[in-house]
């Protein structure tokens, strides 16, 4: 029996012996970069103490232990190639409020940093200059802090991968840098609500990348500045600067992409350009507080995009633009406060009074007329439209068989008809809709 044990034991030792051995596991890497780890402690001794509240972010950064493999928020680190550290590669603060002045090596000291968020916090001061932006570097978001003076040229550079900065509701001041043209992956770039002036630099037309961009709330001027643009372009928000004179078609022409624009409280004027509301792409069109005074007949109007169209508060005079009403997906309208006469369109009233969308339009939701002078009789489906359907707005006109219990007739009296102009309506109009009312 002991022979025959023996015999089944000595192949499993052969197959044990022959078994190929399972290498032992490689140290995972472990350890900070030093000179990252001096960087982040440079950031967290450049914050205020008092401005750290108690269990935010960086109040668990302790320097005791390894950054990248104790600190429980904050960071992302990655393996390093052929070295035994890793390296930070994004860093993102909670907006807890933090308040200091961003060290002067930060940027340099990261060069591995990927993305970078320091929004909705109290930094302060200038931005660090003289060396660029780490070239890996793809988000640099800064929004929602304190940081002030010039916005560096030298930080941006034809190396770099930058896709989206955001250095809005800041106190920037001084020009746009023309550098930031070199920023050719750039595809988001918003810089709203600062102290920036002068006019868009050229360049930036040369962004190929470039896709959304916003500079409103600040103290821009010069012409509107389609022509500063790239072709890529989908949206363009300016409100709230200081943009005069014209918008010229063959500008609009040449941003083909373009779905939004806004120049909402500039100092545009002239007529509104047909190609605006011809274009093939644009969606959202809001020129409201400007300078307007016409609004160019668009045959082409048909094929529009247009979803909203927002003329308020200029001083565009005349008939309302009849092609509005053939726009297919058009259905918030505002012409309020302007000067525009004669009477209420046919066409507008069957747009606000359909309750469904047909084969060539949908509805219109919003149509706000308020502010002008028109004139004459209601449109009958206009006086069948009943409360909670459509927002409409016909008050301060020149209207005065336009009844208040007709909920768009509500707010501010008509005019004093010694201010309105002499309304083309017809007798037999005007005659009709008395007996009408009377009923």
């Amino acid at each position: 029996m002991a022979s025959a044990g023996r015999r089944v034991l000595l192949p499993l030792l052969s197959l044990l012996l022959l078994a190929p051995r399972r290498a032992a596991p490689s140290a995972p890497a472990s350890t900070t970069f030093p000179g990252d780890k001096a960087a982040l402690a440079a950031l967290r001794s450049a914050v205020s103490a008092s401005s750290v509240p108690p269990y935010s972010c960086l109040e668990s950064w302790d320097f005791a232990r390894d950054p990248c493999a104790a600190f429980p928020c904050g960071l992302r680190c990655s393996a390093a190639n052929s070295t035994s550290y890793r390296r930070v590669t994004a860093v993102s603060l909670d907006p807890a409020g933090y308040s200091g002045l961003l060290p002067a090596a930060f940027f340099s000291s990261l060069p591995f940093l990927a993305s970078l968020s320091l929004a909705d916090n109290r930094f302060h001061g200038a931005l660090p200059s003289g060396v660029p932006l780490p070239p890996g570097l793809r988000s640099l978001d800064l929004s929602g802090n304190a940081f002030s003076g010039a916005i560096p040229g030298t930080l941006f550079t034809p190396a770099s991968s930058l896709q989206e900065l955001d250095l809005s509701r800041n106190a920037f001041s001084g020009a746009v840098p023309p550098e930031l043209a070199l920023l050719s992956s750039l595809a988001r770039l918003d810089l709203q609500r600062n102290a920036l002036a002068g006019a868009l630099p050229p360049g930036l037309a040369a962004m190929r990348a470039l896709a959304r961009l916003d500079v409103s709330g600040n103290a821009l001027s010069g012409r509107p500045p389609l022509a500063a643009l790239p072709r890529s372009l989908l949206s363009l928000a300016a409100r709230n600067n200081s943009f005069a004179g014209p918008l010229r078609g063959a500008e609009l022409d040449a941003l083909p992409s373009l779905r939004v624009l806004d120049l909402t409280t500039n100092a545009v004027s002239g007529a509104l350009p047909a190609a605006a509301l011809a274009h093939p792409a644009l969606q959202q069109l809001r020129l409201g507080s400007n300078r307007l005074d016409a609004v160019e007949d668009a045959p082409g109007a048909s094929g529009s995009q247009l979803v909203e169209l927002d003329l308020s508060d200029n001083r565009i005079a005349g008939r309302l633009p009849a092609c509005l009403a053939g726009m297919p997906r058009l259905s918030a309208v505002a012409l309020d406060r302007n000067r525009f006469t004669g009477a209420f369109p046919e066409r507008y009233a069957a747009r606000v009074a359909a309750e469904e969308a047909t084969a060539q339009w949908v509805p219109f939701a919003r149509l706000m007329l308020q502010g002008n002078y028109l004139c004459g009789a209601l449109p009958a489906q206009l006086r069948r439209l009943k409360e909670g359907g459509a927002a409409v707005s016909l008050a301060d006109n020149c209207l005065p068989r336009c009844p208040r219990k007709f909920f768009f007739c509500q707010g501010a009296p008509q005019k004093n008809q010694a201010t309105c102009p002499k309304c083309d309506a017809t007798t037999s109009d005007v005659h009709l809709q008395d007996t009408l009312l009377r009923l």
